[in-house]
């Protein structure tokens, strides 16, 4: 499965051979499209890697990029207009318009570029691609211009434009939090757009790295089998966690790129957990579950933490985390039951809807309606992320369901 964490390291391959390619990125949308902001596939040579969506649109965007390798075309800007009637029994019920910028990346120039990309990516630190995608008035800053942002810092110097201290710090916390930004440069400060136009000054595009997204199993019994199935199939990085190696093994998880067999408390404890994480505990036994969820939400940082148990057991085992020192807005996150309500019965069926609640908060970030925190009233349905200025920690997506 190729997922858009794919997209650097193959960037990097494709430099690395001595080959150029053609970067298509999604930098804005109007309207129903395929695919969101950030979405994007490299041209080369030798064909394509990744997608924007498929269609007409994306067969559109395909044929300029290779017009961009074979005349060495810097950088441009695409409109992929998915409205018209000729392309509907293509593109299906999208019927938006898409911003695509399309530019050309060289062995010897922006190799080093890459490498920064895929580190970041294949070790999910936080990191972004900053590009100009149009221009300023009287030309000073080039479009295509580009720099990496890293870490907690976005270098003065090393950007195609000249920014101010509240500005930098901005693009620093975008960054931290992956979100993604289209964004004009006017005085030293940043100012958000809604569609790229020409102005008097240079118009710029924050592209945060995408990460792996990692799916951590604690139990390798009959749910964790389809569970870590799905999982593969849709991308993710699966790690099975068990204390039994006679559960926990590549024969029973031919798909998981990760077995741990070790007990469940030391296993967690030995993990790294970010804004890409996901962990469910489906031991075979309520207190495994509860040493796990004890375990993860010491070292939380914005991971999603799922634990399998009843309404009742879930009441019972937050109140006991709460009287150890847990504090209220962390527990009162949690979703209970996991799961959409699809009236899962089998272990198929129950992985299926635990899968597809992660998912939905993986894109949407809405949280279930029957989550404890919403029941109680205390937890909005709409996840908050940290403001843009860099103040407070981010979100943290906790869960529980029933078996």
């Amino acid at each position: 499965m190729t997922g858009p964490q794919e997209i650097w390291p193959e960037g990097l391959r494709t430099l690395e051979s001595g080959k150029r390619f053609a970067l298509a990125t999604v930098v804005n949308v109007r309207g129903s499209t395929p695919r969101e902001v950030g979405a994007k596939m490299i041209v080369s040579e030798d064909g394509q890697f990744g997608t924007i969506g498929g269609g007409c649109g994306e067969a559109e965007v395909f044929r300029k990029a290779r017009l961009a390798l074979e005349s060495h075309e810097e950088a441009r800007l695409a409109e992929v207009d998915l409205t018209g009637d000729f392309e509907q029994q293509e593109i299906g019920v999208c019927g938006g318009i898409m911003d695509v910028f399309i530019d050309l990346w060289l062995p010897q120039r922006d190799l080093e570029l890459a490498r920064k990309l895929a580190d970041a990516s294949k070790q999910n630190r936080p990191a972004a691609l900053l590009t100009v995608v149009a221009a300023d008035a009287d030309r000073s800053v080039q479009c295509g211009a580009r720099a990496v942002i890293e870490g907690d810092s976005a270098p003065a110097d090393e950007l195609p434009v000249t920014l101010g201290q509240s500005a930098l710090a901005r693009l620093v916390a975008w960054t931290q939090e992956a979100k993604p930004a289209l964004f004009e440069a006017d005085r030293g400060d940043v100012r958000g757009l809604v569609r790229i136009e020409p102005g008097q000054s240079p118009q710029l595009f924050l592209d945060p790295v995408a990460g792996a997204q990692r799916l951590i199993i604690a139990g390798a019994g009959h749910i964790a089998q389809p569970l870590a199935s799905f999982a593969s199939a849709l991308g993710f990085h699966v790690t099975v966690i068990d204390d039994r190696a006679a559960f926990a093994n590549r024969e029973r998880f031919a798909t998981a790129n990760e077995i741990i067999v070790r007990p469940f408390a030391e296993a967690i404890a030995a993990l790294k957990f970010d804004r890409y994480c996901y962990l469910v505990s489906i031991t075979r036994g309520h207190a495994y579950d509860e040493e796990v969820v004890r375990t993860a939400l010491g070292r939380a940082n914005g991971a999603f933490i799922g634990m399998i148990g009843s309404r009742r057991r879930v009441r019972t085992t937050l109140e006991r985390l709460e009287r150890e020192g847990f504090a209220r807005g962390l527990l009162d996150q949690v979703h209970a039951p996991l799961g959409l309500a699809i009236g899962a019965e089998t272990p198929e069926e129950i992985a299926l809807s635990i899968i597809a609640e992660i998912v939905r908060e993986r894109r949407t970030g809405v949280r279930d309606e029957f989550s404890l925190g919403v029941k109680l009233g205390r937890l909005s349905r709409e996840r908050t992320l940290s403001p843009p200025n860099g103040d407070g920690q981010p979100a943290v997506a906790s869960a529980l369901s029933t078996r």
